[in-house]
């Protein structure tokens, strides 16, 4: 898998080994970058990113690339945190990032010590776990960890019910392949 724009545009980044990831693929990730971009205005400059259920770190290593100032990577499985250091330290990207092992419905305040509000959410669990998504940023919010104008990506299967998050609405969703892309916003932006 490869970085797709920015800095280390063409560089590669490397899966967990084992079976419990479904990384996204290029076609999807591209595809949500030119969403936020052209569809959101995004520039990702100094943005506070938090990739959970993060996999490879793909999601917010791309982010990096592309100019977000930190970003937060959570996920439970082992070989998920090992792939993502290694793809960090391969990019000499570790001051701009924070590795945690951790179940993101069950995360402790010692994650996000010292760190700002976020920005921007990616969310790609294993899409039986689809429903955690909301669980987390319900929680995440409440303790503050997400800015009040904050855009929550989604992904999940496109057979999926789509989740309403508290204090934040859908504003747009696309269907690439069997990737449903879902954008929250929050309630608070329009108030």
């Amino acid at each position: 898998m490869k970085i797709i724009g920015g800095e280390f545009s063409g560089r590669v980044i490397h899966s967990p080994k084992g079976k419990n990831t479904r990384p996204t693929s290029s076609r999807v990730k591209e595809s949500l970058f030119n969403f936020l971009i052209h569809g959101f205005g995004i520039d990702f400059e100094g943005m506070d990113i938090l990739d959970i259920f993060a996999g490879s770190g793909s999601l917010g290593i791309e982010a990096l690339s592309r100019g977000a100032r930190f970003c937060n990577f959570i996920d439970i499985e082992s070989q998920s945190i090992l792939a993502i250091k290694n793809n960090i330290k391969s990019l000499g990207l570790e001051i701009k990032s924070n590795v945690r092992r951790s179940d993101v419905v069950k995360v402790d305040r010692h994650v996000m010590k010292d760190q700002r509000p976020v920005d921007l959410v990616f969310s790609d669990p294993p899409y039986k776990d689809s429903f955690k998504t909301k669980i987390a940023i319900e929680d995440f919010s409440k303790k503050g960890w997400i800015s009040e104008k904050a855009i929550i990506i989604a992904e999940s299967s496109s057979r999926d019910e789509i989740d309403n998050i508290l204090g934040f609405e859908i504003s747009k969703k696309k269907i690439v392949g069997d990737t449903q892309l879902c954008v929250y916003v929050s309630k608070k932006v329009d108030a």
